[in-house]
């Protein structure tokens, strides 16, 4: 398309990043429609078609204005699937293990952006025409196509499925997400469907929409937590190192899934936020340092100290966000708020994108400044403004928000009572035996 020779290649440039990142946005946003009416499979799989759709039509653009437009077709689907994949994730992860699992979402990230980078290295030194750009385009459709068939080999959502009234079908997937040989009564399973049917009845009693998901306190809470979060983590500067983040950021990402389980969330995020915070102090005295003397330490320094920024965030911070933003939701507004938590992160992604260049041409390193100020006002809102959720089911987690609380608990004996859907007996043949173990 001869992009590099237009001589509006810079304006150019930047509006292929920004409608991209505008879609993302977009399409973070719209994704709590599809999930809420289409099932959180199906929007996985919409969002995925609509990836490839602009991956493919990038691939075969044969002049700027369709390759910005096929931009904003795949912002629009990569968009959404930032916000579907880990609400999915979420509703199938037994409370133990949704940390690591929904982290796995955080380390996938990370791969294709590994990926993304050594492709289009190695294709710069292809010579063919047009190859050098449209190849590794067209690559990333065929990633995003496994996703698209393989989510069909997976289970529904139990909890969109009671949502749907579809009982018999949320048993059984229950049943296969938690079958074990310890547990042949299918006790843990029994327990989580009557307490998931127990929140989806009090939710039928409150329909929430977007306006009152800001009106209603527990919801407001919610809301502005899991934005505070998206957003204040972005704002660690960590766009201004993403050039030497990539590489590195998956082994931080893999030990942050394995661990945010055994250290908690909101645990997790304070020292990785207050190391990011130390970490852009050591940065900035090093270069105002650097700057006055031109000493060589000092810049040794200073990359030594760009690495510890890192390592904090992709050890603590990055899995994390996307942990906690799609877990503090009930379930009838879950798709809402993960859309909400979502469009935070495309939202900073957007505000560095058009300020950062102008920012960098006249204040130069000290923008850092600006980042790092920006995280000093967030960690003390951090360690006052929420709350810890590890260890429990989702259904659980809105006590801690202030809902009504729960009378089944996954954990505790003799609180599991209630009234035992008709199918019961047919997905768990050993319910009887189940409450018997339970109740005696």
């Amino acid at each position: 398309m001869k992009l590099a020779k237009a001589s509006n290649a810079t304006q150019l440039v930047g509006a292929v990043n920004g409608v991209y990142i505008a879609g993302a946005l977009i399409g973070s946003l719209l994704s709590s429609i599809s999930s809420d009416v289409l099932g959180r499979r199906m929007s996985v799989f919409v969002s995925a078609f609509v990836a490839i759709l602009g991956g493919a039509l990038q691939a075969g653009s044969v002049h700027i204005g369709m390759f910005i437009a096929a931009r904003l077709v795949a912002g629009l689907g990569i968009g959404s699937l930032f916000a579907a994949v880990p609400l999915y994730q979420s509703e199938i992860s037994p409370p133990s293990v949704r940390g690591l699992l929904v982290g796995l979402h955080g380390i996938g990230i990370s791969l294709g952006t590994i990926l993304c980078n050594w492709i289009g290295f190695g294709f710069y030194f292809v010579k063919a025409r047009g190859s050098q750009w449209r190849v590794p385009l067209a690559i990333q459709c065929l990633f995003t196509l496994a996703l698209a068939i393989g989510i069909w080999f997976l289970p529904e959502s139990p909890r969109w499925l009671i949502n749907q009234d579809r009982h018999d079908d949320a048993l059984r997937v229950l049943n296969r997400l938690h079958r074990n040989k310890d547990d042949p009564g299918n006790t843990f399973a029994h327990k989580e469907y009557l307490q998931i049917k127990e929140q989806h009845d009090e939710d039928e009693r409150n329909k929430v929409t977007w306006a009152q998901m800001w009106l209603v306190r527990s919801y407001r809470r919610r809301s502005a937590a899991a934005f505070f979060i998206m957003f204040g983590s972005q704002m660690t500067a960590t766009l201004l190192v993403s050039g030497c983040w990539a590489n590195i950021t998956i082994i931080g990402n893999t030990i942050n899934a394995f661990t945010v389980d055994r250290m908690g969330r909101v645990l997790a995020l304070k020292i990785g936020w207050t190391g990011d915070a130390c970490a852009m102090i050591g940065i900035v005295v090093c270069l105002a340092r650097f700057e006055a003397t031109g000493s060589h330490g000092s810049a040794v320094a200073a990359v030594f100290f760009l690495y510890l920024h890192i390592a904090f965030y992709a050890g603590f911070v990055d899995v994390t966000t996307y942990v906690y933003t799609s877990e503090i939701f009930p379930n009838n507004i879950r798709g809402k708020g993960m859309s909400l938590a979502v469009s935070a992160y495309f939202t900073a992604l957007v505000i560095q994108l058009d300020s950062a260049p102008t920012a960098l041409a006249h204040i130069g390193w000290r923008l850092i400044l600006i980042y790092l100020c920006c995280l000093a006002i967030c960690i003390p809102i951090l360690f006052v403004f929420c709350p810890e959720t590890k260890g429990k089911s989702l259904e659980e987690i809105g006590v801690i928000f202030g809902d009504r609380h729960l009378h089944i608990s996954l954990t505790s004996a003799e609180t599991l009572q209630g009234t035992v859907h008709s199918s019961d007996k047919h997905n768990f043949p050993h319910a009887e035996d189940a409450h018997e173990h339970v109740e005696g």
